[in-house]
């Protein structure tokens, strides 16, 4: 297929491609966590939960969800 003839990825008919890349990166992804330490997952999960309560605290206070979902 020439370049002037390629349509977008995200375009119909790029399933098997899109399959291609998410096993991909569900492989890199698994071989990430094995390589890691308890300690490094609990830093990491750690990490994850504050960037959790961020966001949560940023939606409130740009009024996309009530002051009491902070505590539910």
């Amino acid at each position: 297929m020439s370049p002037e003839q390629r349509t977008p990825l995200l375009s119909p008919g790029h399933e098997e491609e899109w399959a291609r890349i998410n096993a991909e990166e569900e492989r890199q992804l698994h071989e990430s966590n094995i390589a890691l330490t308890p300690a490094q997952r609990l830093t990491q999960g750690q990490s994850l939960s504050q960037q959790a309560v961020s966001l949560l605290a940023a939606s409130i206070k740009a009024g996309h969800l009530p002051a009491r979902a902070f505590w539910s």
